[in-house]
């Protein structure tokens, strides 16, 4: 009765943390910085002007992926090996609002107006995409927390459940994880 019992427990474990779906271990706020300086020949004096925003990356491990042969529990020496779907990472958005963070308009030129705002803020998102997919320090980054901290999140459930745990990541099949 009582090896019945067990394997029960180690069955609703590993439907219990399945059935979590994706769940978000790191996340980060990335500041980027938007720059516009014009000087026409036409007109009198410059317009500089720096705005900022922050742009918001995560990283997940998606549990509903994993499969019951990624548990493998000894019931004797009451271990269990875990190994889980990759990190993968994703930008999950902006701001709306643009920070001022400096402007340098001559006497005899406009104040940016609200379309030209806007097409800085693409322009600075567009770098910004470009910069995360070139520099592979941001994805590293979060994917390193988030393993630290899904091990750290499963060990502690496993060791609620009387299991000493050993946890591992599948790797990433492709080199584009983001989302």
């Amino acid at each position: 009765m009582l090896p019945s019992c067990t394997k029960t427990d180690s069955n609703a474990l590993y439907q219990e943390i399945k059935s979590v779906d994706k769940m978000v271990f790191a996340s980060m706020a990335i500041t980027k910085l938007a720059i516009l300086e014009s000087s026409d020949w036409y007109t009198i004096g410059k317009r500089i002007a720096a705005y900022s925003y922050d742009s918001y990356m995560r990283a997940y491990v998606d549990l509903s992926a994993l499969q019951r042969e990624d548990f493998i529990f000894d019931e004797e020496a009451k271990t269990v090996k875990v190994t889980l779907p990759p990190v993968m990472t994703e930008i999950t958005g902006r701001d709306m609002e643009m920070r001022k963070e400096y402007d340098n308009i001559g006497m005899l030129r406009s104040d940016l107006d609200s379309k030209e705002r806007a097409e800085i803020k693409e322009k600075a998102n567009t770098s910004f995409k470009e910069e995360v997919e070139e520099n592979p320090l941001f994805k590293q980054h979060l994917i390193d927390a988030a393993k630290r901290k899904a091990r750290k999140y499963l060990e502690s459930i496993f060791e609620a459940n009387g299991y000493t745990a050993s946890i591992d990541f599948k790797s990433s099949n492709s080199d584009t994880d983001e989302k």
